[in-house]
């Protein structure tokens, strides 16, 4: 298919507590989005949720792109996504397009400085990501990363703000400055407006990620492996020794 400016893009936002998806056109001119209910009700109000968009704004048959914050993030909530997006792309034969979950969190800053996105992956364990914040909005600083919350004396370089899930955590050495808890929480609305940018950078030459020309070589961004699997590696490494 054809992406013409005033494609419709759809966004999914399921990586964290919060979901959320929005709606719009490659030109801007359209927007509409819809929140999820409290809880992790993910699987349950994604598709009504989209059907409620594709309807009310009349879209159904004019989707160029599906993009989907990718993670990283809850392990469950963004297989939903991912897993969604690909279904939808793949049936409709649209590209997808994985925006990384720091980003969309990144969008929330609205004071200029250096700041991180820290977020919670349970038992100590930390995914990071550092951002330059200016008018301009927030540039990426360095590659994502782990961590644990015993490396923060560390990882916390002078100056520093944090916002995330991670930066909430109780008993944190050293005490983070943290921006608003409002600012840890994703939206499809920014992610969405981040995916219409990628969009635009692809369609003038820029290399497109895996999903765009496949969608099925579209995958979650997992930093580290679930605690599900890692007890299982432990597990076969402790057979195998035996």
């Amino acid at each position: 298919m054809k992406i013409t400016p005033d494609g419709w893009i759809l966004m999914i936002e399921t990586s964290q507590r919060d979901g959320s998806v929005a709606l719009g056109t490659l030109d801007g001119n359209h927007f509409d989005f819809e929140c999820f209910s409290p809880g992790l009700v993910h699987g349950k109000e994604l598709q009504p949720r989209i059907d409620a968009l594709v309807e009310r704004n009349e879209a159904r048959g004019k989707l160029s792109v599906i993009a989907v914050s990718a993670g990283p993030g809850s392990f469950t909530g963004t297989r939903i996504g991912v897993s969604a997006a690909k279904a939808m792309a793949w049936a409709l034969g649209i590209p997808a397009l994985a925006i990384s979950s720091f980003d969309v969190i990144a969008c929330n800053i609205e004071e200029p400085g250096r700041w991180g996105v820290l977020l919670d992956a349970s038992s100590g364990d930390l995914d990071i990501a550092f951002y330059e914040v200016n008018a301009d909005g927030a540039s990426k600083d360095g590659e994502e990363r782990t961590g644990h919350r015993d490396d923060l004396a560390e990882i916390a370089a002078e100056g520093t703000r944090f916002i995330g899930s991670g930066s909430r955590i109780e008993g944190l050495v050293p005490a983070l400055p943290t921006g608003p808890v409002e600012w840890d929480h994703p939206t499809a609305q920014h992610g969405l407006r981040l995916a219409i940018a990628r969009v635009h950078q692809i369609l003038d030459g820029a290399t497109p990620p895996a999903g765009w020309d496949s969608p099925h070589s579209l995958n979650p961004r997992y930093l580290r492996v679930s605690r599900a699997e890692e007890v299982r590696r432990r597990r076969l490494a402790g057979e195998e020794q035996a």
